[in-house]
């Protein structure tokens, strides 16, 4: 009776006083009503709602981590935010372990970074939330900051602490830590020891793991299997072994992570019976058909031939996770039942499990070895088809497995329907691939509509999309691509800079493409080598001074001191825009110079032609220890050439042998215009001789067309035909030089032949070949031939005449008399005449003797070149044969107004083991003309020698 008239007195008081909100929501709390909590929290809006207690928060927080509600704990923690309601920091802790269960590293963060006040347990949710992420990194650097604000660790935080130090295999972090626990007394926590064990192994400290393992007097099942298990990770199995034997003597009894730890060992030896053996171990402990003891056992199983017993485990084993399906997927795979490995797949589906990414690698295990088959997989999606089985995601391995051996664009397209009809092309990964794949075959319309699908871009699909555009030369639409993946607020990465820089280069457009990099260092994106791979050789190249300087100040700025590839390049650069100057000052400043940049300052001095520069730093380098290799040599070999020290370069041409150095075809095909430059034929032909020891001339036309041209020059033209016909494979630079040969040295009929023999072998001919023939129709006076050629140009192969092959015409025209023609042909043509084209004419007037023609050339040619002394000699030559005498003198007059001078002519000559050379002036000298005498002393002495069979080497004599 009391009892109901007390149930009546509080039902009496509810209905007088209704619980309030606080209560309600408590309540709800309590009993892990969530949904409806949160329902009442939406029913009035934040700004109306009764301000609640922290202490109802917390329950409600508190019951989100116990009951798994993460949707509900956001949505109760944005209820608070919309309140405007101040947290304790109990509550906020509390906040940030939902999140961190919840596995949301983001929100974690960004609460713990919004506190206004953090004590110990909001440090270590915090560390344990970054090593939970998989950054250890991180987690380390957070607890740096927590020592250096003054919280002192516990044994709560050691061990987060110690594993990350162990992912990282940061060994001296992880002394330092156990030197703290040292001094704090944690030793006898065995928790904080069996992390120390843990650490230890995972740094590849197995002794130090032993050492703290013996000093732990009680130990647990978890200081057993970690010691255990580590032995068998680091390769020691019969320690851990004996370990295991020794537990199984001790009161300590193993857990399935001990026997999971344990079961790989056997699986490894292969023996049925052993495997038997250790499973009724496994039985009597009573962890037989524990989820991840029961997968150890199947696999072991399966590699030691048991398969059906493996099976009859996988039947039974309770709670089976992916690892658990995988392993007997594999198994089946294994011995080649692809059948079975399907319907497994697609009981699993049914039971609930979905096939993660590493479900599908078990059908392809050799997949990780590097051998994949594109056809056992489109083999393999048309089974699961077959099955009604949908594939879910894939590994991102074998997505770039698939898209480096796709064959053809038709595999792209079975693959692309497929996984649009499983649905799985809506995953990025997947999405990404496809577009990878159909790049590759320049496919960009179905790349841009797969990348449109996609209703998540992340980084990787945004990279995939540029790089299609890139690759197959669209950079600009590349650039959009760019620009719209920053405007959607994704950053871009170093892969996103590298391949728009990419893009650029491979279209040309280098501008664009420095452009690029420099945008990239001032979005603080730090390049990689790839980077430098890219740009490198563009500074290198770049002939824009103003821009390669701006560059360098975006560099120094932003890097503060740059590294030798980057020093050496902008060495390169100013060397190529003629800014020596810079070159050398930026050489200077180079704290470590190697080989490369002593090579790149020489070639940068060479090339804008400071000689005594150059052979000062060579010097230096010598002092400086450093050897030159064929490149340093090569460089002054071929600088010497183009700067007309011909005796330089075949100086330093010898010393790189007498330096045991191999002259390279650079070299070689550098050496031979400085012989013919100067006529040197004993030299040309000791450099034949090498070329043939060495080979080279059968697998470099490089060489063997510069020794074509040498052969020429030096006015031995069956010398160059013997080595053009003995040419395994020919080039149109092999057949412009040899027509060359024959035009230059009169035989005009032979080069029309070699051309006409050139097209029969297939040769398509360019401009320098029509202009070797159009002079040797003009050598032969072949009016109709000649305007044949320069009419086919066009019509026939394509080519635009140029101003060589318009003087070639009026040469045609002029020496064959038809001056008429000549001039009409001048006034009409599409190009302003050059000096060339008036040069041709007025030698051909000269030929002819045609004064009147001669002055209209000569007064355009004056015009165009007033310094040329041959001009004035050419027509003052014309006005002396026309006995023209007033104009004569007129013309010397004007030579002298103008102060031009007729520059001597030189003469080489090669007697014995010297190369002369001497001028009709200096002839006049007394000592000169000593020196002819003993050369003609010489030239008597050495035609006895070389009668009586004596050769004797080559020096060359200033």
């Amino acid at each position: 009776m009391q009892a109901s008239l007390r149930l009546l007195h509080k039902s009496f008081c509810s209905w007088q006083h209704p619980p309030s909100t606080a209560e309600k929501l408590s309540r709800l709390a309590s009993r892990g009503h969530l949904d409806e909590a949160v329902r009442l929290l939406r029913s009035n809006p934040s700004r109306d709602f009764p301000q609640l207690p922290a202490e109802t928060y917390l329950s409600l927080i508190r019951s989100c981590i116990k009951f798994k509600a993460f949707s509900q704990g956001r949505e109760i923690h944005k209820h608070m935010v919309n309140a405007g309601f101040e947290p304790s920091l109990v509550l906020l802790n509390n906040i940030m372990i939902m999140y961190s269960n919840f596995g949301d590293f983001n929100e974690t963060l960004k609460v713990f970074e919004g506190m206004s006040e953090r004590n110990l347990f909001s440090w270590t949710v915090m560390i344990g939330a970054f090593s939970k992420n998989g950054n250890a990194q991180k987690s380390l650097e957070l607890y740096g900051k927590m020592v250096s604000s003054g919280v002192k660790a516990d044994s709560f935080v050691y061990p987060l602490v110690l594993k990350s130090c162990g992912a990282v295999k940061d060994l001296r972090r992880g002394q330092c830590v156990h030197g703290e626990v040292l001094r704090t007394g944690l030793l006898g926590d065995v928790v904080v020891m069996n992390s120390l064990i843990d650490m230890y192994m995972k740094c590849e400290m197995v002794g130090d793991s032993g050492k703290i393992f013996d000093e732990i007097g009680d130990r647990d099942v978890f200081t057993w299997t970690t010691m255990i298990v580590g032995y068998m990770q680091k390769g020691r199995p019969l320690e851990g072994l004996e370990l295991f034997k020794e537990m199984l003597n001790s009161q300590v009894r193993p857990s399935s992570a001990t026997l999971a730890g344990v079961l790989p060992l056997f699986s490894d030896l292969g023996y049925l019976e052993l495997a038997k053996q250790i499973h009724g171990l496994a039985a009597v402990t009573g962890f037989e058909y524990e989820k991840h003891v029961g997968t150890a056992l199947v696999d072991m199983y399966s590699n030691c031939g048991g398969l059906c017993f493996g099976r009859l485990i996988f039947d039974r084993v309770k709670e089976k996770d992916v690892s658990c399906w995988n392993t007997m997927i594999k198994s089946y795979v294994q011995v080649n039942l692809s059948d079975e490995a399907i319907n497994l797949l697609k009981f699993m589906q049914l039971d609930g499990i979905h096939p993660a990414k590493s479900t599908w690698s078990c059908f392809f295990p050799q997949s990780t070895k590097g051998k994949f088959s594109i056809h056992e997989f489109i083999k393999l999606i048309k089974c699961l088809e077959h099955a009604e089985v949908k594939p879910g995601v894939f590994p991102v391995t074998l997505l770039d497995q698939m898209c480096e051996n796709i064959e053809n664009v038709q595999q792209v397209k079975e693959l692309h329907l497929f996984f649009k009809r499983s649905g799985g092309i809506a995953d990025s990964s997947v999405g990404s691939s496809l577009i990878r794949m159909y790049s590759k075959f320049a496919e960009l319309e179905p790349a841009l509509e797969i990348f449109n699908f996609l209703g998540v871009k992340e980084l990787d699909s945004w990279n995939s999309i540029l790089a299609c555009y890139a690759h197959n030369g669209y950079a600009n639409k590349a650039s959009e691509i760019f620009d719209e993946m920053r405007k959607t607020k994704i950053e871009p990465s170093v892969l996103s800079w590298n391949t728009l820089i990419a893009g650029f280069v491979k279209v040309g457009d280098f501008e664009a493409a420095l452009e690029t990099f420099s945008d990239m260092k001032w979005a603080n994106q730090k390049p990689n080598l790839e980077t430098y791979n890219l740009v490198l050789p563009i500074i290198e190249s770049s002939t824009k001074s103003m821009m390669g300087k701006q560059l360098h100040g975006i560099l120094l700025r932003s890097e503060g001191k740059m590294n030798r590839f980057l020093c050496t390049a902008f060495i390169n650069m100013y060397g190529s825009c003629g800014n020596a100057s810079y070159a050398i000052k930026l050489f200077d400043l180079m704290d470590c110079k190697d080989l490369v940049s002593w090579n790149s300052i020489i070639s940068c001095l060479m090339k804008n032609g400071f000689l005594s520069e150059t052979s000062r730093i060579f010097h230096e380098m010598g002092v400086a220890g450093v050897e030159g290799n064929t490149i340093t040599w090569t460089t002054l070999v071929v600088g010497y050439a183009r700067h007309g020290l011909v005796d330089e370069s075949l100086k330093h041409f010898r010393e790189l042998q007498l330096k045991g150095l191999k002259p390279n075809s650079i070299t070689i095909a550098s050496i031979l215009p400085a012989c013919a430059q100067s006529a040197t034929l004993t030299h040309g032909k000791s450099i034949h001789g090498y070329i043939l020891r060495n080979g080279i001339i059968s697998e470099d036309l490089f060489v063997s067309n510069a020794l074509i041209d040498m052969y020429i020059k030096c006015g031995f033209l069956e010398y160059s035909e013997q080595v053009f016909r003995r040419l395994h494979q020919k080039d149109i630079i092999s057949w412009n030089t040899a027509i060359q040969g024959y035009v230059i040295h009169g035989r005009a009929r032979d080069a029309q032949s070699l051309f006409y023999q050139m097209l029969d072998e297939g040769f398509e001919p360019d401009p320098i070949t029509f202009a070797g023939v159009l002079s040797a129709c003009s050598q032969a006076g072949m009016v109709n031939e000649g305007w044949e050629h320069f009419n086919n140009m066009d019509l026939k192969y394509g080519l635009i005449p140029t101003g060589k092959h318009y003087a070639c015409m009026v040469d045609l025209l002029g020496r064959a008399g038809l001056f008429e023609d000549a001039k009409n042909f001048i006034f009409q043509m599409s190009l302003q005449p050059t000096a060339s084209l008036w040069g041709a004419l007025l030698s051909a007037c000269k030929m002819h003797r045609n004064v009147e023609m001669a002055e209209l050339a000569a007064g355009h040619l004056l015009e165009l070149q007033p310094e040329n002394a041959e001009n004035y000699m050419i027509l003052s030559d014309i006005y002396a044969k026309a006995r023209r005498w007033n104009d004569f003198n007129g013309i010397n007059r004007m030579m002298e107004d103008h102060g031009v001078r007729k520059l001597p002519s030189f003469t080489w000559i090669e007697i014995g083991n010297s190369v002369y050379s001497f001028t009709s002036e200096n002839l006049l000298n007394q000592s000169i003309n000593e020196e002819v005498d003993t050369m003609l002393l010489l030239l008597k002495e050495t035609m006895i020698m070389v009668r009586e069979g004596y050769v004797s080497e080559v020096t060359i004599m200033n």
